[in-house]
């Protein structure tokens, strides 16, 4: 909402009925083909006749939906040295990065055990 100057009124939401439907409908439209999807790249990764750069990405994308992507080795290093650290962050244990997190961030320090 806006005052009669033009401005925003604090506390007022700029849009008052949420996100369009809309949206929500075209998402489980594609949803209802991830299947197919999924297929359709397995095939293109096998088609020994297909460019290279077609089966490169086919592959990439399904390790990237099975796996997750990859992190960014220079995020993680950076991680590791603002935690003071003297090895990758790559290289530890799950525990040891709560325990290092929590030593940096106060408010996770009661959840790590």
């Amino acid at each position: 909402m806006r005052n009669e100057q033009g401005k925003f009124v604090k506390g007022t939401s700029g849009n008052p009925l949420g996100r369009p439907r809309i949206i929500l409908t075209v998402r489980d439209i594609a949803r209802e083909h991830t299947e197919e999807a999924i297929e359709t790249l397995a095939a293109i990764m096998r088609d020994e006749v297909a460019p290279a750069a077609a089966r490169i990405s086919a592959c990439t994308e399904l390790l990237n939906r099975g796996h997750g992507r990859p992190v960014d080795q220079r995020a993680m290093l950076m991680i590791g040295a603002q935690l003071n650290s003297d090895r990758p962050v790559r290289e530890w244990s799950t525990q040891e990065i709560l325990q290092k997190l929590s030593e940096s961030l106060p408010f996770l320090r009661e959840n790590v055990a």
